[in-house]
């Protein structure tokens, strides 16, 4: 698990307000059944600002939730991130 979110959310730390907003955007996302405006709501943001932060975890992994691949990607690494406590905590390494 450790490994996955080191090759798909490690990128999200080069965001200017570092990776934890956009873990958030990713997860009310994913909790929202991939609707922005229902995911805007839980996050009280605007529509436009969801959509921007998915547009920037785009920009920054390569990942894109309109790809349905990229999205179970996403989903996994952000549920497996969320377990181990990153980005708070470090990652075990792997053997």
């Amino acid at each position: 698990m450790a490994d996955l979110i080191r090759s798909i959310l490690t990128p999200l730390n080069d965001a200017q307000n570092g990776p934890e907003p956009l873990l958030d955007t990713l997860e009310a996302y994913f909790q929202a059944c991939c609707c922005s405006t229902e995911a805007a709501k839980t996050l009280h943001l605007s529509v436009r600002a969801v959509t921007y932060r998915l547009h920037r975890v785009r920009v920054l992994t390569g990942y894109d939730v309109d790809n349905p691949d990229d999205r179970l990607a996403l989903q996994v690494a952000v549920a497996g991130a969320r377990l181990l406590g990153w980005p708070h905590q470090e990652l075990p390494i792997s053997d």
